[in-house]
This record gives C-alpha cells, structure tokens and sequence, in this order.
C-alpha cells in the first residue's frame, strides 16, 4: 500500500468519517490501517498509535517516522495532537506481510520525564502555574484559567521531575494539569463547557456500561500535616476534615500531606478529596459513531454531556474523563468515551436526577 494515498474510511451516523491526517518529516501522511488518538482529563500529555501497511524495505517510512521525531496527527485538518514519536516498531512476517506500528506523545512529556531543574530549588509565594512555568525548560507552554492560590513556600525534593511538582501543587488545589492538543499543559478544572446534544439509549450510543461502586467513598476524609517552621498546634498539628453526608456509616480516611501547609489548605484539599470520591462512584463508558457532537464539536475531556440509559442506571450530566478517538476499515470512526460524575473533576454534582436509587447527589456534610 502507498503510504502518501489518502483513502476514506467510509459513513457512520452523522455523515462521512473524518480524514486522518500526519504532519511528519515535512510531508502529509494519510494512509493507515488504524490510527488512535488518546486525550484525557487527568494526563498531562496525549497518546497516538498509528498502525500501516508498508513494502518490505520501507526505508522512507522509517527515516520519516524514525524515534524522536517531530510529528502532528489532524482530523479534517484541525490539530488534535502535537509531540513526538516514542516508538517506530516495524514487522516483517511471512508471505512478505510488512506492518508498522508508530506510537507517542503529545510535545509535554518532556515535562513529564524530565527532572525539575531550578538554580535554588526552592519558590515563596508563587502559584503552581508560576512554578511550573519557572520549571518549564522545554517550552511546553504552562497556562490555567483559574484563579490559582498563591504557595506560602514549595521546596523541591531531590531527583523528583518538574511534572511531579505540579502534580502536588495541583492535587492540593483540586485542579488538574491536562495535556492540550498543542502539546501545552492546561492547569483547570472540569465541568466549565458542555457538548451539544445527549448521548442517549437506543438512539446515538453504540454501547454503554457503568459502575456503580461506592467502595472508594468515606465518611470522613481527614487531612493532616506541618509547616517547616513554627510551634504550637497551628504549625505541628494541623488538620483539615470533610464529611460525606451520604454515606451512612463510619468509614474515616486520614492523609498526611506530604510538603508544607496550614489549616486553610488542609481543608481544601479533604473537601476536594471527598468530592473526588463521590464523583468517581459513578463511571460510564459509552461508544459512539464518529468523532464529534451533534454541533460538530470534537469530544473534549473535561466537558459535560447528558447521558440517558435506562440499562445503565444512569440519568444524568456526566463529564468526560477521557476519551479515545480510533479509525479503521472496519469500524469507521469511532469516539469511547469515559465519563464520571463532574465531581470527580472538580466541577459541581451532575444535574438531571439521579443516576440509581442509590446515587447520593449531594456529598455535603462539612465541618
């Protein structure tokens, strides 16, 4: 098969599949035997794999998709993934068969790898966009569009990588640092946009399953922790609690926070633990046709959509934790998506009713 002739997967439900495209070694790449293309809400960097069909030889191939390389994956021309190639693993099998399978990540993995490198190693009164951005030696690109707060002081541990840094600061504020199709980090929060339309039983959902499972949900979510300096209660034994007025008997939880805080933060982050757990008590994987919602916008992680599924037991907005984009001869385009209650991503309890008689809506209950 030539590589460089474009082909057309077919039709699905809302019209002519999308034409997957790859900018790599100065050339437009249209030709696969499958390609996919990962994005979710709590990575920092998206993943591909691309899988063809190439002449024994294959040398152009290699050299253009050769480990390392630069290289950008488009649907109908619009960027979906920046970043590089990780892997170029090519097959040679009987009767001449010759495979290829190129896979990677978006341009954020070298924060993602990398070892945070800082002349001082230590930060006073800066945000985690401020210090991740001072970290950022790659050119990523660190943005938010949160109001984030400021961190008295942030120390960094020996050998730890830049990402790792992030993924504390953030996990203290309830934000999530989120791989952008650009290959930029976003640090925000989900539930802010929505998706045109619904995904409902019997009309666009190809297939759905779900999981009820309140085995991570506690009553008491405690955290506790120090500050460097300082004495007396209010620096050596510091304790933040949030209560889950929903789960009806005494399952306590206790975290020690691992780095400096104080009261105010503590607290913070056992209620964004509590409400984490509450939203994550609810999971659904849907597969639809296509790519895209009934408005034509690409599924994004961390946007809402209503799900209507009387077999799933779930009746609800529900926000996209990630989502799977994959096309092939077979199945044309298709889009998997992996849906939690908005909780779980820091946004607010999925509206629309209750998914379940024993879905709690409400994890409410603060001390």
């Amino acid at each position: 098969m030539d590589l460089l002739a474009a082909f057309l997967f077919g039709y699905g439900q809302g019209g002519q599949s999308p034409i997957v495209t790859v900018q790599a070694g100065g050339g437009l790449w249209a030709a696969w035997r499958r390609v996919m293309v990962r994005a979710s809400f709590k990575d920092a960097a998206r993943t591909f794999q691309i899988e063809a069909a190439a002449e024994p030889g294959g040398a152009a191939t290699a050299w253009t998709f050769k480990a390392g390389s630069d290289v950008a994956i488009l649907f109908d021309g619009s960027l979906v993934c920046r970043g590089y190639v990780d892997r170029y693993q090519p097959r040679l099998s009987e009767h001449n068969r010759a495979d290829i399978t190129i896979s990677g990540r978006s341009k954020s993995q070298d924060f993602i790898d990398s070892s945070a490198v800082h002349d001082t190693g230590q930060f006073k009164d800066k945000t985690p966009q401020e210090i991740a951005a001072a970290l950022d030696k790659f050119g990523v690109g660190i943005a938010t569009d949160q109001q984030l707060d400021k961190v008295p002081i942030y120390r960094i541990t020996p050998g730890e990588t830049a990402f790792r840094c992030l993924e504390k600061l953030c996990r203290e504020q309830g934000v999530f640092p989120v791989g952008q199709a650009d290959g930029s980090i976003k640090i925000t929060k989900g539930g802010q946009q929505r998706h045109a339309g619904a995904l409902i039983e019997g009309q666009n959902i190809k297939a759905i399953e779900a999981d009820h499972n309140w085995s991570g949900r506690h009553s008491d979510v405690v955290v506790r922790g120090q500050k460097p300096y300082g004495h007396g209660e209010d620096a050596l034994q510091i304790e933040g609690i949030a209560r889950d007025a929903e789960v009806g008997r005494y399952r306590p939880v206790i975290v020690f926070h691992d780095g400096d805080t104080d009261k105010k933060r503590a607290k913070k982050r056992a209620k964004t633990r509590r409400d984490r757990e509450a939203g994550n008590s609810l999971k659904a994987y849907v597969t639809v046709q296509g790519f895209a919602d009934e408005g034509g916008t690409l599924w994004e992680p961390g946007n809402t959509v209503f799900v209507d599924s009387d077999f799933a037991d779930v009746h609800q907005d529900m926000a996209i934790e990630s989502v799977e984009w994959s096309q092939d001869r077979k199945d044309g385009s298709l889009s998997i998506l992996s849906l939690v209650d908005p909780r779980a991503l820091g946004g607010k309890g999925g509206k629309g009713g209750q998914a379940g008689a024993a879905w709690g809506s409400d994890a409410g209950g603060d001390d």
